[in-house]
């Protein structure tokens, strides 16, 4: 680690040494609305802390803060490591979502959509932010209105030149924001930490558009209202939100499950069996596959139906029980992101079970039933010969059915 740190020391003491930008070297660079602007298109990067006199974290944390500007601040720099006391001017604290204190964000010339400093506060954790940022920047320079997409802290920073391309494959939960928008600054720091949450998972990636800088994006999803989250899947938007109030962690974690898709929405993938995938999602594209098993018993559910929430740890040990059957596939169908499918299969209440054999409907259901009622069911079809449909219809009460009008 201690040689890690003197070689970021080093680099960064080699990288900044083109001209004079402080008054007095090793000083830290006072912002305000006067300067805050003209320093941010004139410097290479600018590093800032935004902070309040009264708040003790910031007390704390100043003679960290000043031993980098003492680092930094030279007379060769094309760096500045600077502050903004937001009690002097909240305005500007505000125009850049300052949300809590110390805030310490780290702005590419000429760009005001900053990326913010989420590691430990402590010398050898800020050089090396220092390196790897200004390293990023450095790389995106050869290339002219480059599409490639920073990543930090799990967060994809998405513009006009790169968000077409990037959102084309994979699935992503994008924010759309406006810096003065007040939910949006409230939401900000929240989105920043599911972002760190799954900045590890493979399924899903966590995004922002700023669209004060980005307008054309912005026309293009038409985003009327902020914040907006949209959930994108290849492209495909499949679904919408206007966050008009803010939403905690816990909410926004809980909608990315439900909504996410792993490998079991892959066949290919799914049918190897992995034990930690015992159920396949079924969506329009790979309904017909998933149907080529002999048998097929299919839940269709929607996110926000309380029995389909109850019949869920069921329907999961259904699909443990017959993960290693190759005959036998046990799978469920989101009404809501795949409405099509529900509509074609005549889905009038939810959770509805079909089963399937040799892609016939051999029995239609919504009861919740046991487990071991709904495993006597798969093994009956899967040894006997079953020509009739048989019909265990709806036994739930009326006012507990859920119309497709309603997905």
């Amino acid at each position: 680690m201690k040689a890690t740190y003197f070689l970021s020391v080093l680099l960064i003491q080699i990288i900044f040494l083109v001209r004079f930008v402080t008054p007095e070297d090793g000083t830290i660079y006072e912002y305000g609305p006067d300067n805050f602007k003209s320093q941010i298109e004139d410097m290479d990067g600018n590093f800032i802390m935004f902070y309040a006199p009264w708040c003790r974290h910031c007390t704390e944390f100043h003679p960290i803060w000043a031993e980098l500007a003492e680092l930094v601040n030279t007379k060769g720099s094309k760096f500045a490591i600077a502050q903004v006391d937001c009690t002097k001017h909240p305005k500007l604290c505000h125009d850049n979502d300052i949300t809590g204190y110390p805030s310490l964000l780290y702005y590419h010339r000429n760009s005001f959509s900053p990326v913010e400093f989420k590691g430990t506060r402590d010398l050898p954790s800020l050089t090396l932010f220092l390196s790897e940022v200004f390293t990023l920047k450095s790389e995106g320079k050869q290339v002219k209105k480059s599409d490639e997409v920073k990543i930090y802290s799990g967060m994809a920073y998405l513009d006009d030149q790169n968000i077409e391309k990037f959102v084309s494959r994979g699935q992503h939960f994008i924010m759309f924001y406006a810096p003065w928008c007040k939910i949006s600054q409230s939401l900000a720091p929240v989105w920043a930490d599911l972002a760190v949450h799954y900045a590890h998972n493979k399924y899903i990636q966590i995004g922002k558009v700023n669209c004060l800088d980005n307008d054309m994006t912005c026309n293009n999803f038409d985003i009327k209202q902020y914040p907006h989250l949209i959930w994108i899947v290849n492209g495909r938007i499949i679904l919408q939100v206007a966050a008009t109030e803010v939403l905690t962690l816990g909410q926004l974690k809980a909608y990315v499950e439900r909504m996410i898709l792993a490998d079991n929405h892959d066949p290919e993938k799914f049918m190897r069996k992995t034990k930690a995938l015992p159920v396949a999602r079924i969506t329009e594209e790979t309904f017909e596959t998933f149907l080529e098993k002999d048998v097929v018993f299919v839940n269709f559910f929607a996110p926000w139906c309380a029995h389909c929430m109850q019949l869920s740890p069921v329907w999961l040990q259904l699909g443990e029980t017959f993960l290693n059957e190759s005959r036998v596939l046990i799978a469920d169908v989101d009404c809501v992101r795949s409405k099509n499918i529900c509509d074609t299969e005549k889905i009038h209440s939810l959770p509805t079970l079909i089963l399937y054999k040799k892609k016939r409907i051999v029995s239609v259901g919504n009861q919740m039933g046991e487990l071991d009622n709904l495993i006597t069911l798969v093994n009956e079809h899967l040894d006997g010969d079953t020509a009739e449909i048989d019909e265990t219809v709806m036994s739930a009460e009326e006012e507990n059915s859920y119309t497709k009008d309603e997905l």
